[in-house]
């Protein structure tokens, strides 16, 4: 599984790859992204839908929401949610 890190998060430019076990979910993801990347902790929240607020991972056009699973081959891309007009 490889994910991109958007800025603020990472350059954007760089792929990181991962390897999870084949029935890994959402919250797998997010704990080998936040091993391999300390920085992001602040970024955490008590919750996995509260830290949705503060981190978006996207695969392909799709939202990956908590109960999702993330195969091997899958290309993660993670954004900061954006607002405004």
């Amino acid at each position: 599984m490889w994910v991109r890190l958007l800025p603020p998060f990472g350059d954007g430019k760089t792929w990181q790859e991962f390897d999870l076990p084949p029935e890994a979910g959402v919250q797998d993801l997010v704990q080998v992204i936040l091993k391999n990347n300390p920085h992001l902790h602040l970024y955490l929240r008590p919750t996995l839908e509260e830290t949705f607020h503060q981190l978006i991972f996207l695969r392909e056009d799709y939202v990956l929401e908590a109960g999702d699973r993330i195969g091997p081959e899958d290309r993660i891309v993670m954004v900061m949610p954006l607002t405004g007009g």
